[in-house]
């Protein structure tokens, strides 16, 4: 498979999870089969209530907005520059009034955060004492997947997470998550479950039972539908490679997860990009074409191509 077509499916795969999980976000399974007995598989499907009716049917939400933006920057400034990125998230920050994360309110509140963002951030979180780490910054594991050398991944990943989540656990699942987008990329084989779990046990073996309920298929363990775990990171990436790794193509793999319910954009998008670096663009779902601004998403993916060619990224 090219290069362009798996950049071209993980990007678009990505965004077009976030824009049909948004269908189902926040809902229990029940709730689910209730608003969609046959299931979610078409915007036009979406039902129109005070928290849909934020986005447009097909348009995707922040977590894509936020990928395509740290995206952009880097294409600009034509590497990784940690406070190129602080600062265009400050600038995304201040033109929302609606669906944003309390801890992104609690960094670019403070006006030492942009130049300063990890310590900033670790000093918020060390006063702040959350009970558990969100998934709020996990979009950003493929960001770094496509841009980053091997040598340069892991390291690149740590720190545009600790940017504003100083929690191991989030660490932990952007790492895991960044090393099966790299190696579906460039190696054309995902990472073994020993290698992944040794991710785990270096930087958080809170973050194993998660990894191994994904790896033997026991959605139903992972609270992905719980409210009190819909929105953990470890319950995203267990969500995300649980349906990746039990589907055996790309429309499976998307909607058996957009079907659980729970923070169902947000675990989409990581299957939808999963899926689309293994099958490739063409093997989308046919309602990918539906969406608004799919141009836009194929024209990144070109430049990012380009970019990945021109500096020998792999």
């Amino acid at each position: 498979m090219k290069l362009n077509d798996k950049i071209r499916g993980a990007i678009v795969g990505y965004a077009f999870g976030d824009a049909i999980g948004v269908g189902t976000e926040f809902m229990t399974r029940n709730e689910v089969r209730s608003y969609y007995p046959e299931g979610l598989r078409t915007f036009s499907q979406i039902i129109r209530d005070a928290h849909r009716i934020q986005w447009k049917r097909g348009e995707w939400t922040n977590d894509t907005v936020l990928m395509t933006r740290f995206l952009e920057c880097i294409l600009e400034n034509g590497r990784f520059k940690l406070h190129a990125l602080a600062r265009n998230f400050k600038e995304w920050f201040d033109t929302q009034d609606v669906d944003v994360a309390s801890v992104f309110h609690v960094m670019c509140h403070n006006p030492a955060w942009i130049e300063n963002p990890i310590v900033i951030a670790h000093q918020s979180w060390s006063t702040s004492h959350y009970a558990e780490a969100s998934n709020d910054s996990l979009h950003r594991s493929l960001v770094t997947a496509l841009t980053s050398s091997r040598e340069e991944l892991m390291e690149h990943v740590r720190r545009i997470t600790l940017m504003t989540h100083d929690d191991s656990r989030c660490v932990t699942t952007s790492k895991i998550m960044a090393r099966m987008f790299f190696r579906l990329l460039h190696d054309e084989e995902e990472p073994s479950i020993d290698e992944l779990k040794s991710v785990c046990l270096e930087n958080d073996p809170r973050t194993l039972p998660y990894l191994q309920k994904a790896y033997e298929g026991n959605m139903e363990g992972l609270g992905i539908d719980d409210e009190n775990s819909m929105t953990w990171t470890r319950v995203s990436m267990g969500a995300a490679l649980c349906s990746f790794w039990h589907s055996d193509n790309a429309y499976d793999t998307i909607y058996k997860v957009v079907d659980m319910g729970g923070d169902a954009d947000t675990n989409a998008s990581l299957a939808g990009a999963l899926a689309g670096l293994k099958y490739g663009y063409d093997a989308l779902p046919e309602e990918v074409k539906k969406m608004p601004r799919l141009d836009y998403l194929l024209d990144l993916a070109d430049r990012v191509t380009e970019h990945v060619e021109k500096n020998n990224i792999k």
